[in-house]
């Protein structure tokens, strides 16, 4: 007579379920990075007037495939989650309360540094501070997600923008301060879809 699944085997099938949220997560963390990297790289390459024959195809190719990639895995991972038994997590209500809580006060805080920076007729340090504010916003995302990485991305970005607000000033720092918050945010792009690669790879088709 069945008895039905094993202790272990309905661990092995929760682990399963959580490893496929995973490649979800990862997959959507890279889609959102890889959209706000173009964003950024693209205002640093327009300031810069370095669009050309060269880096404008080039520029859009790789947006591109960083979209395509990231949309692939979130599909990917909808697919196997599909394939295990749904899993109720309590925790994930709370990690999303307090997700949308730090983004709320990001978009304050860079709606006070325009403010600002428009009062004392400096635009260039709008962009310096809004990518500060991007770059220290991932500190407290590494704790509701539990994913260290995000700390050094944050700390990688505020340092940059800390060196940038330095040594320049006017449109040298705007293309400075966006050229480096593109290129970090699109490094961050990449290791999520490696992660999620990484997490997909074993997990049964």
């Amino acid at each position: 007579m069945s008895t039905g699944p094993s202790p272990f085997e309905n661990g092995w099938r929760m682990n399963d379920f959580s490893q496929a949220e995973a490649v979800i997560g990862a997959g959507r963390g890279a889609l959102i990075v890889a959209m706000f990297g173009a964003g950024w790289l693209g205002w640093g390459l327009g300031s810069a007037k370095a669009f050309n024959g060269l880096t404008a195809p080039t520029f859009g190719f790789t947006a591109l495939f960083l979209f395509a990639s990231s949309i692939y895995f979130i599909r990917k991972g909808r697919l196997l989650r599909k394939q295990c038994p749904a899993v109720v997590d309590p925790a994930r209500q709370t990690v999303r309360k307090w997700f949308l809580f730090v983004v709320l006060m990001e978009a304050l805080a860079i709606a006070l540094v325009v403010i600002l920076a428009n009062r004392l007729h400096r635009a260039d340090l709008a962009t310096n501070w809004c990518a500060m504010i991007v770059g220290l916003h991932f500190l407290p995302l590494a704790k509701i997600f539990h994913a260290p990485h995000l700390i050094v991305r944050s700390i990688l970005m505020t340092l940059w923008c800390v060196l940038c607000w330095a040594l320049f000033r006017s449109n040298a720092l705007v293309i400075s301060t966006s050229l480096g918050t593109g290129i970090l945010l699109w490094g961050g792009c990449i290791f999520a879809l490696l992660r999620a690669r990484r997490i997909a790879h074993v997990l049964p088709a």
